[in-house]
């Protein structure tokens, strides 16, 4: 009976990556510490920045228990905690190391949100941050829209879109002063994937800003890569 198994059970409940091959589990905690050096662990658990994150072997019976391809071997498991869509993004980033599949296959969520964010600096001129991202991303015009406290940096059908979250007078909150750069991406070989990544980084740079995605970091190019494998819908 399923539900009396854990793996089966977490399987059913939480979003996980399923591999080929069983997960190394030193392997496994170098990768997560690229994301939390901090990070605490137990048995087959981490805790990754409030995400807790379990690794498990597969077999054919235990695959069938939890209704999934039994072909796989491995399976990492994002079992809650932390922002509600960290797990995802954390799961996607081990999946462009290490390979394997997000399960359900409802789970791929292409959008590519990443934020920079400049803490409790001084307010930018939104030209400033247009200056800084033209060498990468090429000429781009501002559209102003200061009564919002949000400016675009380039027209609003480009596929790239940048957006400077511009503070109102006497702000306090350092967590809302960001510049915004969002891509839905057609597959993993996206040129403009790397665009987005490098103008990221330019951003952070120049501005001492910090790059994340999903209230998670992005340290290196592939956290931000789709998966290519793929489970059928």
């Amino acid at each position: 009976m399923w539900f009396l198994d854990r793996t089966a059970r977490q399987l059913r409940r939480h979003p996980a990556l399923l591999t080929y091959r069983p997960p190394e589990p030193a392997r496994l905690e170098g990768l997560l510490r690229q994301y939390d050096p901090d990070l605490t662990s137990s048995g087959d658990w981490f805790v990754v920045r409030g995400t807790r994150v379990r690794w498990a072997e597969l077999t054919e019976g235990l695959a069938a228990r939890a209704r999934v391809p039994a072909d796989r071997r491995g399976a990492i498991i994002a079992c809650g905690g932390g922002h509600r869509t960290a797990g995802t993004f954390l799961l996607n980033g081990l999946a462009s190391r290490m390979g394997g599949a997000l399960y359900p296959p409802e789970e791929h969520d292409d959008q590519v949100d990443v934020e920079v964010n400049l803490g409790g600096r001084a307010a930018l001129d939104c030209e400033e941050v247009a200056h800084l991202v033209r060498p990468v991303l090429g000429e781009r015009a501002v559209e102003h829209d200061h009564d919002l406290g949000l400016c675009r940096v380039g027209g609003k059908d480009e596929r790239l879109q940048v957006h400077y979250s511009h503070p109102e007078p006497g702000w306090t909150d350092g967590t809302d002063h960001l510049v915004d750069l969002e891509l839905r991406p057609d597959g993993p070989d996206d040129p403009e994937l790397e665009r987005l990544y490098q103008a990221a980084v330019a951003l952070a740079a120049a501005l001492g800003g910090t790059i994340r995605s999903r209230d998670m970091p992005v340290t290196r190019f592939e956290d931000i890569v789709p998966t290519r494998d793929r489970l059928p819908v």
